[in-house]
């Protein structure tokens, strides 16, 4: 026993300093390229050289952050979806001991983001800190540039993170601190090279995915490798971590692809950046045959150095991207790029027509991505069923793939990509994404579809889909923005509040930013109409009468603000669009103005289709009560309500003579 304990102190003992080898070879990496680079990445963007000590202070504080971040939401997702939580729903032991790393890591990734914000605005001007404090501009360079804004979210996002962890032991808490952390990783991610230059609308699309799916592969291959048993409990995780990791692999392949393409083309390579690509392709090779190794029985003899090989390769790995992170991308040595290049990522030549409408293609790698896999996976879904007997509406099918394919359109046709320049356009992928594409997806009832086609995890299994269904539709979070008055302020707040403040006007210029707003507007749409005309299960709803109101509710402020767009004598967005140059636009009024009346008008469509929609819940639901009251009738003949009302009056009637 005691030889036991010591053997497995020792392999702990190597296996932290083969990881702590690992993040100094990565610090190694950023001294040296840093030192390589020197002054031309500065004087490639027309910036004074901060000096070599400045530069290497923003890099060293990149890779620290990067690596407590991957240190925290790493062990949340072991946590989460690698350990089996207890009865009473908190997490076990193994869990705990993630969430412990989690906390300690999630300290050292708010110290590190905290001081990015100044160092990352003195450094986009080319100043050292020391200097742009001397000189007064800090504050100015905060509030003016992206990349210090990013850290501002990134380190609120964190603290929230940090200071909840101490409490949070449900399944619940935990999933709301993975994506809060998330969003901390996915910050400085999309502000970076990823969102400059020709093409930037791909490289943002494929950077937000890469970044998730590289962010835990060090913490999670860690947490795994410190908590190996021969249990069963252990072989599920085991079976698990190779899931993940197999879709982080398949996440990372074509995204990287995209990325190296859009920021090393052909014409740069040679350079110290591209034999960095290279390097990071070598390592997503490397955990891809650990993916093979893993499921081989062989492989199995060798799995704490696999995972600590995997852990320490992640760690290189993201010492590898905080370099190219904080180094400009070869493609942006040409620097003679259009307004629109700058703005949108691509050349808007010619007006809109139908014909370009249905033809001008720029694929949205987020939304169209995800409008592919959700029609895929429901369609999947439906086929198991069908396959063991079971019935499934082929209406809902309907619905559901109609939305999803209506989602494709919208955010990847030249619907999209006139959207970011045109007022009038943008504003028609708004309605369409907040008030019809969501009734269509709410009557498709995936949730009551997923939790018909997939089977329970088992007892004393970690949870899955299933599971993970439940839990977040059963949650308060959830409880809280299903509310009827909550989902109805949201939605009008919303509308409001983004377009006549200056709120749009710093979102649109940005593809992250008009890649938010979509996200936002399908969210809010969907929360209400599922309030309204929700199949799948959920908190408590009003009676249909009250559901009836609530749509009617909402009709006022959609005409007044489709008014009120028509009427403004201010220009919405209008720092952004007189930017664009766009030759063919000479009227920046009258697209608003149109713009205006799409909202005014496409907000009585989809009312049609959802009254339609919730009368016939209405009737349905009054023909199984009917039907529940006559079979009780039949079965239970001397406890006829009916029958027992009419004897009361009869007695009554016969007291009174």
């Amino acid at each position: 026993m005691t030889a036991a304990i010591g053997s497995s102190m020792t392999r702990k003992r190597w296996g932290a300093a083969a990881v702590v080898t690992a993040a100094l070879v990565a610090a190694a990496l950023v001294v040296l390229t840093t030192a390589e680079f020197g002054q031309r990445p500065y004087h490639q963007q027309g910036l004074d050289y901060p000096g070599y000590a400045s530069a290497l202070t923003y890099a060293l504080l990149r890779l620290i952050a990067a690596l407590a971040g991957g240190f925290t939401l790493g062990p949340l997702v072991y946590a989460l979806f690698c350990t089996a939580p207890t009865a009473q729903g908190r997490v076990d032991v193994d869990g705990y001991a993630g969430v412990r790393l989690a906390e300690r890591a999630s300290v050292v990734w708010v110290l590190a983001a905290g001081a990015l914000i100044p160092v990352s605005a003195a450094d986009s001007a080319g100043l050292s800190l020391g200097k742009a404090l001397r000189i007064g501009a800090l504050g100015a360079l905060i509030t003016a540039t992206e990349k210090p804004k990013a850290w501002i979210v990134a380190t609120l996002a964190v603290v929230l993170v940090a200071t909840l962890l101490r409490a949070a032991m449900s399944w619940n808490s935990l999933f709301g601190l993975a994506a809060i952390s998330a969003i901390a990783v996915l910050a400085p991610a999309v502000t970076g090279n990823a969102g400059e230059g020709p093409d930037h609308d791909y490289a943002t699309g494929a950077v937000i995915p890469f970044a998730l799916a590289l962010a835990p592969l060090a913490g999670l291959s860690w947490c795994v490798a410190q908590n190996i048993r021969r249990t069963e409990d252990f072989t599920t995780a085991v079976r698990r971590y190779r899931i993940i990791v197999g879709l982080a692999v398949t996440v990372m392949i074509p995204t990287a692809a995209i990325l190296v393409a859009i920021l090393t083309p052909p014409s740069t390579f040679g350079g110290v950046y591209s034999w960095l690509g290279l390097a990071a392709a070598a390592l997503l090779a490397a955990h891809v045959l650990l993916a093979l190794v893993l499921r081989s029985p062989t492989g199995r003899a060798w799995l704490y150095p696999s995972l600590i090989a995997a852990s320490a390769g992640a760690v290189v790995w993201l010492g590898i991207s905080t370099v190219m992170a904080v180094q400009p991308a070869p493609a942006f040595a040409r620097a003679n790029f259009t307004a629109q290049q700058v703005f949108l990522g691509f050349d808007l030549p010619q007006p809109p027509n139908l014909w370009r409408f249905l033809t001008l293609w720029r694929f949205d790698v987020v939304l169209g991505t995800a409008a592919i896999l959700a029609a895929a996976g429901y369609v999947a879904g439906v086929l198991r069923l069908w396959r063991r007997g079971d019935e499934w509406s082929r209406w809902r099918t309907l619905s559901w793939v109609s939305g999803c394919a209506a989602l494709l359109l919208v955010s990847s046709s030249g619907v999209g990509a006139y959207g970011y320049g045109m007022f009038s356009v943008h504003m028609g992928g708004h309605m369409a994404l907040n008030m019809f594409i969501p009734v269509l997806l709410v009557l498709g009832g995936p949730v009551t579809l997923l939790l018909r086609a997939v089977a329970p995890a088992g007892r004393g299994n970690p949870p899955g889909p299933r599971e993970w269904a439940q839990s977040l539709m059963h949650s308060r979070f959830t409880r809280v923005l299903a509310n009827p008055i909550v989902a109805l302020i949201v939605f009008v707040v919303s509308l409001y509040g983004l377009y006549f403040t200056a709120l749009f006007d710093q979102l649109i210029r940005f593809h992250w930013g008009h890649l938010l707003m979509n996200i936002h507007f399908l969210i809010t749409g969907y929360l209400y109409y599922w309030a309204i005309i929700g199949i799948d299960p959920g908190p408590r709803r009003l009676p249909h009468l009250g559901r009836l109101g609530m749509l009617f509710a909402i009709m006022p402020f959609h005409a007044f603000f489709g008014v009120a767009v028509m009427s403004m004598e201010t220009l919405v967005g209008g720092t952004y669009y007189p930017q664009l140059q766009l030759t063919w636009m000479h009227d920046l009024f009258a697209d608003q103005k149109i713009g205006g009346s799409l909202a005014w008008i496409s907000g009585e469509i989809p009312v049609l289709l959802v009254v339609g929609a919730l009368l016939s819940q209405w009737a349905r639901q009054d023909r199984r009560v009917a039907a529940r009251g006559d079979r009780h009738q039949q079965a239970y003949p001397e406890d006829d309500e009916l029958a027992a009302y009419n004897a009361m009056l009869a007695e009554l009637g016969r007291s009174r003579r």
